[in-house]
């Protein structure tokens, strides 16, 4: 066999700038850097943490004592109620940040450890509704 026809190693295409390729059935054709006719993508948006005043907001609530005569199970639908609120509030990339921050939780998070606290239903909710952020956003929208 002709060492013309042969493919060059992997190597090389990492090291040299173009490679001549021969094929079987065709002619030759260079093979080199991408051309001005491709299509290039932006890099994805960096992925920015809630402000340290949401944080600050979210904390209150989830630290806030129970109501003087209010029952655990009133006083902590009431905290729910109110982080759903805050959690309307946000545009759809924060809901989905936050989302992210819940889910995956880092042991050193304050803010997801008072989180955690909050019973599986309760947070099961909580977490849907910031997941949800970009239907409720397509409701509004065609109101």
């Amino acid at each position: 066999m002709d060492n013309d026809h042969a493919v060059p190693p992997a190597s090389a295409s990492i090291f040299c700038g173009t490679l001549r390729h021969t094929t079987t059935i065709g002619p030759r054709r260079t093979i080199g850097p991408p051309t001005t006719n491709s299509v290039r993508r932006a890099p994805p948006a960096p992925v920015t943490p809630p402000s340290t005043t949401l944080d600050a907001e979210l904390t209150a609530i989830l630290d806030a004592p129970l109501v003087l005569g209010e029952t655990a199970m009133v006083g902590y639908a009431r905290k729910e109620a109110e982080l759903a609120r805050v959690f309307a509030k946000l545009t759809i990339l924060e809901s989905l940040t936050l989302h992210k921050r819940l889910t995956i939780a880092k042991a050193d998070d304050a803010l997801v450890a008072k989180f955690m606290r909050l019973t599986v239903d309760r947070r099961t909710r909580l977490l849907n509704f910031l997941a949800d952020a970009r239907r409720r956003e397509a409701v509004a929208a065609r109101r």
